[in-house]
């Protein structure tokens, strides 16, 4: 599972540029917006969940980087910052990370 999930980031993902304070990494990952659809999709999936605010973009990526110590990613000639991210793991297998971000220079839903 682990190899599929690897080949659909480097196959379908994005080149994001992770800024961290002492170094800059380039890795394929997705970063989409949460889309109306998508929202009704985890109401139903993960209603335990915990709220997320609207206008968030969620990202996937390989676990090898670790975004949670980045100072922004860069998608595009867009700057996105974490707000959280999180390891996913399924029979002790380090699958992907998946991170909540929010677009820089914008209104921060987490703050109101």
């Amino acid at each position: 599972m682990k190899r599929r999930i690897a080949a659909l980031i480097r196959r379908y993902g994005s080149s994001v540029q992770a800024v961290f304070p002492d170094r800059t990494e380039i890795v394929r990952a997705f970063l989409q917006p949460v889309t109306s659809r998508s929202w009704q999709n985890m109401d139903h999936m993960i209603p335990t969940g915990g709220e997320v605010p609207r206008g968030q973009f969620l990202y996937i990526g390989p676990p090898e980087l670790d975004i949670r110590g980045a100072e922004h990613l860069y998608l595009a000639g867009r700057y996105f910052l974490v707000r959280r991210a999180d390891m996913i793991v399924f029979d002790d297998a380090e699958l992907f990370l998946w991170g909540l971000c929010v677009e820089g220079g914008r209104e921060d839903p987490w703050s109101s």
